[in-house]
């Protein structure tokens, strides 16, 4: 018996000391971290003022530093930050610095489930989505598709629909026809009824399109897209909202009014399916 209890005494007083050494082992780990961090926000105020000189060689040189800091990091606070920094090459003028920055900030959103971080990501999206150029606007749009597929968050759909308010009333259908795409990626990615109706009020702009060239293709895609959206949302208001939109089609194509009487019937049914 006192063999047996000695040898009781000794496994736990093993057990005892693993138990030390690991808790031990994992502080330094919390430590080494917590220095990785600071090292790497120190680093990144070090880019700050880089980032913004006239010099593009080292404009470049350093938004990459930041790029290669903010995926390398788990750290939340470390992409936040460099977020901020990628706010002034995603509003250069230059598409040699600002088209990579686009998808430089998607990438980083999707290097975390930070919800915070994608909203973030988001709104220093709205720059280049503001830019008067076509190429920058189409790949800001393609940025928040990559965003939102990321994370379904209905908080995230809503910033996302914001973001696509200007792009989706644009006169130019290089970027109308891929916001109204996005619109219905992202209500259907993580939508909620808040983000249903958000959406449909967007909608309402194309389907009521006068241009002379691509309006009937603009119109389409929208009707479209209300179908869908009436079809999937659960409240009979949403269901309500979208059919009137399909149903203000005065001064429409006859093949447009066709469509849209189409989808406001397949939106009625689903109502009565319920």
């Amino acid at each position: 018996m006192f063999i047996l209890d000695g040898h009781f005494r000794s496994v736990m007083r093993l057990g005892q000391a693993a138990a030390v050494v690991a808790a031990l082992f994992l502080a330094g780990g919390s430590a080494a971290a917590q220095g990785n961090t600071a090292a790497q926000l120190a680093e990144l105020a070090g880019l700050t003022d880089k980032v913004r000189n006239p010099d593009t060689r080292i404009r470049v040189d350093a938004f990459h530093q930041v790029w290669t800091i903010a995926l390398g990091s788990e750290n939340s606070e470390v992409k936040l930050r460099s977020l901020d920094l990628m706010a002034e090459p995603a509003g250069s003028a230059s598409d040699h610095i600002r088209m990579p920055a686009v998808y430089a900030i998607a990438e980083i959103a999707n290097s975390t489930t930070d919800l915070q971080v994608k909203l973030k990501a988001l709104a220093v999206l709205r720059g280049p989505m503001q830019a008067a150029q076509l190429p920058i606007r189409s790949a800001a749009i393609d940025a928040v598709n990559s965003i939102v597929r990321s994370g379904r968050h209905s908080d995230l759909v809503s910033a996302a629909l914001s973001l696509l308010g200007e792009p989706v009333r644009s006169a130019n259908n290089g970027v109308r026809i891929p916001a109204i795409n996005a619109i219905l990626r992202a209500v259907e990615n993580g939508g909620s009824e808040r983000t249903y109706s958000e959406a449909l009020d967007l909608l309402a702009a194309p389907l009521g399109s006068m241009a002379a060239i691509g309006g009937m293709e603009v119109r389409m895609m929208a009707v479209v897209a209300v179908e869908r959206i009436g079809v999937a949302a659960s409240e009979t208001g949403t269901k309500s909202k979208a059919m009137g939109l399909l149903q203000s089609s005065r001064g429409w194509e006859p093949e447009a009014k066709r469509r849209a009487q189409e989808a406001s019937s397949r939106i009625q049914n689903s109502i009565k399916q319920r």
